[in-house]
C-alpha cells in the first residue's frame, strides 16, 4: 500500500521568466539546465537574433518563428547579473514523491490519457495574456478528461508559479475566469506590482564583457509586464510611475502603458470577484514573499540616465521596515493588492531563486496540499466544558456540596478539586468527585471556619480538556449566642 497521500485535484506547475526550454526547429534554442549559461551564450552567435521578438499578438496561440516551449528547465541556471533559479526539480519531487498523481505532458497527452500533474512550460518573451490563454485552453481540456476517468467529478486545479508565472496565473483566474475552476494559486515571488530590476535593463541594457543581450531584451513584451506599478521613478522632486512618465531612457512609453493596462484587467476583474461569495469560499491566493534581502526599490532620472538604486520610493519613506525583498522583487510588490492587510501572507528570509526549493517553504506547501484534499469539517467535537454549582456560605458544621457535569466528548477518568485556604496558609486540599448518572458530587465535613478559593479539572489533560474551573466559598465561623 502506497504512504502518498491521495490527490484528487490537479496541480500544475509554472516556471518565471527564462524557465522554459525553447526550441526552434526541434533543437533546443534556449535550454540551460546544469550547464554554465555563461557558456551557453557566449558559444551561440545566433541566439540574440533568435530570441529577439519582431511582434507579438496577446490574440495568437503562436507567432509563427517556429520558436516553441518544450520542459521546465529542471536545474539551476542564470544569467549573470539579470535572472538566477535554482531550478524546479525539488519543487516537482514534492509532488511525485508526497501525493498519488498520474504525471502528463500539457501539450501532448492524447485524448485517451488522463493525468493530474502537469508542468506548464511556456514562450516567456511573450505577452503574459497569450500564454495564459493558452494555460487556459489546456486546463479546460485536461481537467474535462481527470474529472470524467477518474470519477472526482469535483476536482479543481492548484497551481504552482514562480516569479512571472505568477502573473500568467492570474491574468488566467481572474480575467479569463479560470478561478471557477481552480482551488488555489501558490506563487513564489511572484511581482504582482513589478521589479525594479525590469526598469533597470530596459533602461540600461545588459551587457557583460563581450555579451550584449539588451537588444533581445528590450524586444520582450514580458519584461514591460514585469514593470513596477506604482510611483517609483523620482523626477525632479516627484515619483511617477514607468508608463506615465516621460524622458525615460530606451523605454518605450506606449509598450509601458500597455503593460500597466495588463495590471489594471486584473486588478478590475478581482475587484468584481471579491463581490461574489463563490469566489470568496472556494478559491485562495497563496503569496510566498522573499524578505530581508538587498532589492532595488526606485530609480532616479538625472541628466538623461535613469539609475536604479535600493532607495525606498515616496510612499515608503515612514516605512523602511517594508523595505528589501527577495534580492529581485521588492516585499512590497510580492503580496497581491487585494491582500495588503491579510495577515496570513508568508515570509521568508530567502532569494527569489530558491524560495520554490526552501525547506520550510516546501514543507508548508506539502501541509497546505495534504489538507486540502481532505475534508476537515467532519472532525470536530462539542468543544468539552465543566460546570459547577456550590454555595457562596456554609454554615458551621454544614455539609459542603459541591456539583460538577462535564459536557461535550471529552473521555477522562478522574474529576479533581483543589480546595485552597485564602485566610491562612494550610496546606491545600486535593479531593477526587463521585459520579452520580450525569453529575459529579464533592461533599466535604469539618472544613476550618475561613475562605476558600476551589479549582476544579480533569484528572488527564490535553489540548481537549475542558478549561480548569474556579470560584470561591466561605465556612462561617461558629455562630455565638445572644
Amino acid at each position: 500500500m502506497s504512504n502518498k497521500a491521495p490527490m484528487k485535484d490537479m496541480i500544475v506547475i509554472l516556471p518565471g521568466i527564462l524557465g522554459s526550454v525553447l526550441q526552434k526547429d526541434g533543437k533546443d534554442l534556449w535550454n540551460v539546465s546544469g550547464q554554465s549559461t555563461w557558456q551557453v551564450l557566449t558559444n551561440s552567435s545566433d541566439l540574440m537574433h533568435n530570441l529577439a521578438l519582431s511582434q507579438d499578438d496577446p490574440e495568437a496561440e503562436n507567432l509563427g518563428d517556429g520558436i516553441r516551449a518544450t520542459a521546465l528547465i529542471q536545474d539551476a541556471h542564470l544569467i549573470p547579473g539579470f535572472w538566477k533559479i535554482d531550478g524546479y526539480t525539488q519543487t516537482a519531487q514534492l509532488i511525485t514523491d508526497n501525493f498519488d498523481v498520474t504525471p502528463g505532458d500539457i501539450y501532448n497527452d492524447p485524448d485517451y490519457r488522463y493525468a493530474n500533474f502537469y508542468q506548464f512550460p511556456y514562450d516567456w518573451r511573450r505577452d503574459n495574456r497569450a500564454n495564459a490563454r493558452i494555460l487556459k485552453k489546456l486546463i479546460d481540456q485536461r481537467l474535462q478528461y481527470w474529472r470524467k476517468r477518474s470519477g472526482a467529478a469535483d476536482a479543481k486545479v492548484i497551481l504552482m508559479a514562480h516569479s512571472m508565472g505568477g502573473l500568467v496565473s492570474r491574468y488566467y483566474l481572474e480575467v479569463l475566469e479560470g478561478w471557477r475552476d481552480c482551488r488555489a494559486l501558490f506563487t513564489f515571488g511572484t511581482p504582482y506590482r513589478g521589479s525594479l530590476n525590469a526598469v533597470n535593463f530596459l533602461a540600461n541594457g545588459y551587457k557583460k564583457c563581450f555579451l550584449d543581450l539588451t537588444a533581445v531584451m528590450r524586444s520582450l513584451t514580458s519584461i514591460y509586464q514585469l514593470l513596477p506599478i506604482y510611483e517609483v521613478v523620482k523626477i525632479g522632486e516627484t515619483y511617477k510611475r514607468i508608463a506615465e512618465a516621460d524622458g525615460l531612457p530606451n523605454i518605450d512609453k506606449l509598450r509601458a502603458q500597455d503593460a500597466l493596462a495588463f495590471h489594471r484587467e486584473i486588478e478590475a476583474a478581482v475587484e468584481q470577484h471579491l463581490k461574489l461569495e463563490e469566489y470568496c469560499q472556494s478559491f485562495a491566493v497563496v503569496p510566498i514573499a522573499g524578505v530581508q534581502q538587498p532589492t532595488l526599490q526606485s530609480a532616479l532620472l538625472k541628466n538623461g540616465k535613469l539609475t536604479a538604486s535600493e532607495e525606498l520610493p515616496a510612499v515608503l519613506h515612514d516605512r523602511p521596515d517594508l523595505g528589501g525583498g527577495d534580492g529581485t522583487v521588492p516585499q512590497v510588490s510580492a503580496i497581491p493588492i487585494e491582500r495588503s492587510k491579510n495577515f496570513d501572507n508568508f515570509f521568508i528570509a530567502e532569494q527569489h531563486g530558491a524560495l520554490q526549493n526552501q525547506p520550510q517553504v516546501l514543507e508548508n506547501l506539502r501541509n497546505c496540499l495534504e489538507l486540502s484534499q481532505f475534508d476537515l469539517g467532519g472532525v470536530r467535537a462539542s468543544p468539552a466544558a465543566i460546570g459547577l454549582s456550590l454555595d457562596d456560605l456554609y454554615l458551621p458544621q454544614e455539609l459542603v456540596t459541591i456539583r460538577a457535569r462535564v459536557t461535550g466528548t471529552f473521555s477522562f477518568a478522574k474529576l479533581q478539586a483543589q480546595i485552597t485556604s485564602v485566610s491562612d496558609d494550610r496546606p491545600a486540599l486535593n479531593l477526587n468527585f463521585e459520579q452520580q448518572e450525569r453529575d459529579w458530587i464533592l461533599a466535604i465535613d469539618n472544613l476550618n471556619p475561613g475562605l476558600y478559593r476551589l479549582t476544579v479539572q480533569t484528572e488527564n489533560t490535553s489540548d481537549q480538556s475542558p478549561s480548569p474551573v474556579h470560584d470561591l466559598f466561605e465556612v462561617a465561623e461558629k455562630l455565638g449566642l445572644n
